[in-house]
């Protein structure tokens, strides 16, 4: 049988009733601190004297006269050696964690994102960005009254250019955008001259024809030329596109959202977007 177990030391004190011995073994974790074997041998010699004079004293006499007192003074013997020893009970206590908190790492830079704004009627509307679907909720396809509800200003049908054509000017931040309607009122181009409004991809009023094609080198796009006039025009997956009008210094002047095909046949042939 092992005497230590789940690393606890063990005591074990055995009585020999006829021996009359007690043998005594302590075990330590390291096993360095054992008791005097002098003890054992004083333990054995008493023993034998008393048995010596007590031949007539039954087994039972000889444990209650002997063994017990014995077993008693080896109990005491082990607690004054492990108290000697300065044993140690292993604690109980579980470890402390050392481990810090791993802090959040810093947030990745990259473009500023554009903020939302409040639309005309002061409820949350989309980003300030003009796209191929329109500036904001004022949206490519919209009906006249559908968009007069969200807010529109000068509107005006016919005109020397359009007769038929119905032409708006959106209210707020998109006062600068300008809104053409067809006869069945739904809305197909959108024009921004407003220089606080870039596109998606980070076109603006006054961005160079350079820079447009850096910024869109992974679009179809397509150098248009009429005379000393020149534009760029954006076409997208959806058929739609943004037509960036320049001036003699190759600077955008105006951007035109609406169907790409329609864009490029109304510029070039000079329709003024009918």
């Amino acid at each position: 049988m092992a005497d230590t177990e789940l690393g606890r030391p063990m005591v074990r004190a055995a009585v020999g009733a006829r021996a009359g011995a007690i043998a005594l073994t302590v075990h330590s974790g390291s096993a360095t601190c054992r008791p005097d074997s002098r003890w054992a041998d004083r333990s054995a010699r008493l023993s034998a004297s008393r048995l010596a004079t007590s031949a007539n004293i039954g087994s039972t006499d000889i444990v209650k006269r002997i063994g017990l007192p014995a077993v008693v003074a080896g109990a005491l013997v082990v607690a004054v050696l492990l108290t000697g020893c300065g044993f140690n009970r292993p604690s109980a206590k579980p470890p402390t964690n050392t481990t810090s908190p791993v802090s959040p790492g810093p947030t990745p830079s990259g473009s500023p994102v554009p903020t939302g704004t409040p639309g005309p009627t002061g409820s949350p509307s989309a980003l300030i960005e003009f796209t191929v679907d329109g500036a904001g909720p004022y949206l490519i396809g919209a009906s006249l009254p559908s968009l007069q509800a969200i807010g529109l200003q000068d509107v005006k049908t016919g005109g020397e250019t359009c007769p038929e054509n119905t032409t708006a000017r959106g209210t707020g931040v998109w006062s600068d955008v300008r809104f053409s309607f067809r006869k069945d009122g739904l809305l197909y181009i959108a024009v921004n001259r407003s220089a606080s409004i870039p596109t998606p991809s980070g076109a603006w009023l006054g961005t160079s024809l350079a820079q447009l094609k850096t910024i869109y080198k992974n679009i179809s796009g397509q150098e248009l030329k009429k005379g000393t006039a020149s534009a760029f025009l954006v076409t997208t997956l959806s058929g739609r596109g943004i037509l960036f009008d320049l001036d003699a210094s190759k600077t955008v002047i105006s951007m035109v959202a609406g169907d790409a095909d329609y864009l490029r046949s109304s510029w070039v042939g000079g329709t003024d977007f009918c």
